[in-house]
Parts: structure tokens; sequence; C-alpha cells
């Protein structure tokens, strides 16, 4: 009798120990909708590095990648050198650029962007990531 308590009791307690740790939960978070800003045809985007480009640095970046610390540095006087020199940017397209791929969801610096942010960074890429 006292074997098959023992036994009873083991099974018991394997069987706790399975459930308790198969029990996984991922938390899915959905992609916000890109925010989409069509430019008709002839004209050309207006964005601005200095004006709409150097802000998000200033705003998302700077904190850790400001002169001397992470690279790039995203500093005002330094983020367009940067930026080209260390190969982070396509002109003319953003989904070969690692500046957007690292700030596009899923990407490493996702946390740190909004979707608006991105867009702004896709629409001057596109535009030839120029030093305006």
């Amino acid at each position: 009798m006292k074997k098959s308590s023992f036994f009873i009791f083991l099974v018991v307690i394997c069987a706790s120990l399975a459930m308790l740790t198969s029990c996984e939960y991922d938390i899915v978070r959905p992609e916000p909708a890109p925010i989409v800003i069509i430019i008709p045809p002839g004209q050309v985007d207006t964005i601005s590095f200095v004006q709409d480009i150097i802000p998000i640095f200033n705003a998302s970046c700077n904190s850790c990648h400001a002169a001397g610390a992470i690279a790039p540095d995203l500093s005002p006087a330094g983020a367009f050198g940067a930026l080209n020199a260390g190969g982070y940017l396509v002109a003319g397209k953003p989904a070969d650029s690692k500046l957007y791929n690292d700030m596009k969801p899923g990407g490493v610096m996702a946390s740190y962007s909004t979707p608006a942010q991105l867009s702004l960074i896709s629409r001057w890429i596109t535009a030839g990531a120029k030093n305006n």
C-alpha cells in the first residue's frame, strides 16, 4: 500500500510541475498603422533635415546618441555626417536604410520612436536624405 501511495504522490507532483511550467503567455502588440503622406505627382516633398529630422533626434535619441556616446552621433552638429559615414542611409530607399529599419516596428529602436516620427524619417530618406 505504501508503494502505491508513493507512486500516486509522485504522479501528482510531476503533473503539477508540468502544468505550472507549461503555461506561457506571449503579449502580441499590433503594429501601429503607418502614417502615409501622399505627395501629388510633379511636386517635391518639402521635408527638411534641420527643421523636421533634427527635432526628432533631439526629442528621442540624443539622450544616448549624443557626441562621444553610442554611435551614431545624432547631435545637431554631427548627425548628418555620422549617418552618412556609418552607412545608416540609402538615399531614396527607406526600406534599405538602417536608420529607418531600426526605428520601425520590430526594429531595435522602435520603442523610442512614434509612427509620426517614423513617417518623417521615411519621407526625408525618400526625398533624397539631403542636408537641408
